[in-house]
């Protein structure tokens, strides 16, 4: 599609009529991503128009401005800005970074990416401050808190969830080594400090010279790639490999809590929490000790779990999610993992995602995440529509 600046925008949202009450929506995203798709799907389950679409990479470049698209009245959404090379190469060099010949899959230059994250949201927040009166699915300052696994373990921890023991920052193997070790750990969970999809991840343990790991990161020669398989490592040389090679991106180092087994598999849960309410439940069964579903993972029996589980150890589970998206007040919603302890003794937080309300097919009173959040933000869902309208696709 041919695209241009200001009010001019050939937007094809115009092409339906608008339902009495139903918002201008503009969607800040890859318009070609699953979770752009997957959005407008539930637009169109509510009878709603699409968004209107703007590319991230359309920002980072000058050629749209917020100020000139936003109207009187307009939801503005924010999604990841992942799963587009384009994009990911103008946000790492938006940040200082040299994307060089990064390719697919490739584990990206985070501190850059990072540092081009939090300018760009900087200039989306300036632009929005020169529009229309509007309304906003999303913080920046929580998006970006989101994305720091050390900031937001921290401040989970000062808020009195739980949440894994974790080591100061620490600069590659040895020093991760030396703080376990004083800490008398023999595993822990090494994790990008701005990464997100397990990107970086590796679950280690050792006992004496001995050592195991399990990791989503691939070595091709001195390059790190992001594998939608878990692979092994059995030697202290590979394994320095990966924890050096990932080290100068920044590293956040959490003590590896044993997660319960459901259904023979390790198991922990995505819960997207919305205006305060854990009602969107995921159950994630792993293969290994990593457990997101890209990687092949499966989705378990919720209603199942809950009945083993018994109402006071659920309510432990949607206690933990709802404190964690309370630690970012004024948020509208995050995706909260959450993990059971072996006999479900304990339940403990180790992240809230910016974007991991990505949930197809689960819902909630007949409505998915997208359209429970907008119900949140609105206060109803306008045109008169109830719950079960809205699209599982």
């Amino acid at each position: 599609m041919t695209r241009t600046t200001g009010a001019s925008w050939p937007w094809v949202s115009e092409a339906r009529a608008r339902p009495a009450g139903a918002p201008d929506v503009l969607l800040i995203a890859p318009p070609d991503g699953r979770r752009a798709r997957a959005f407008q799907a539930t637009l169109a389950g509510l009878g709603w128009p699409p968004a209107r679409t703007v590319p991230y990479l359309d920002l980072l470049t000058g050629r749209a401005h917020l100020a000139d698209l936003v109207r009187p009245g307009t939801v503005v959404r924010l999604d990841s800005p992942g799963e587009d090379l384009p994009t990911e190469r103008a946000l790492i060099e938006r940040g200082g970074g040299v994307p060089g010949d990064l390719a697919a899959g490739e584990v990206a230059p985070m501190r850059a990416w990072y540092a081009g994250f939090s300018a760009l949201l900087a200039d989306i927040d300036a632009g929005l401050a020169q529009a229309p009166p509007h309304r906003r699915l999303q913080r920046s300052d929580h998006v970006l808190t989101m994305f720091d696994k050390a900031a937001t373990h921290a401040r989970l921890h000062a808020a009195g969830v739980p949440v894994p023991d974790a080591l100061p920052p620490v600069q590659g193997l040895d020093d991760l080594l030396a703080g376990a070790r004083a800490r008398g750990w023999s595993q822990v969970f090494v994790k990008l400090r701005y990464g997100s999809s397990a990107s970086g991840a590796l679950a280690l343990r050792w006992a004496g010279d001995r050592v195991a790991a399990v990791s989503t990161v691939r070595l091709e020669g001195a390059r790190l790639f992001n594998s939608r398989r878990l692979i092994g490592y059995r030697t202290w040389p590979e394994v320095r490999a990966v924890v050096d090679g990932l080290a100068p991106q920044g590293l956040h180092v959490e003590r590896w809590l044993p997660k319960a087994a459901w259904q023979g598999c390790p198991m922990d849960l995505r819960v997207v929490v919305i205006g305060g309410r854990a009602e969107h439940a995921l159950v994630r069964l792993g293969r290994g000790p990593i457990t997101n579903l890209h990687l092949g993972n499966e989705r378990g029996d919720l209603d199942a779990l809950k009945a083993e589980l018994g109402a006071d150890r659920w309510a432990a589970v949607t206690r933990a999610a709802q404190g964690a998206l309370a630690a970012f007040p004024g948020a509208l919603y995050g995706g909260v993992d959450v993990l059971l302890t072996p006999g479900w003794r304990h339940a403990a937080v180790l992240e809230v995602n910016a974007f991991g309300d990505y949930h197809r097919d689960v819902l909630s009173g007949g409505l998915d995440t997208y359209a429970a959040e907008l119900r949140a933000l609105l206060g109803h869902l306008p045109g008169g529509l109830e719950a079960g309208h809205a699209a599982s696709a």
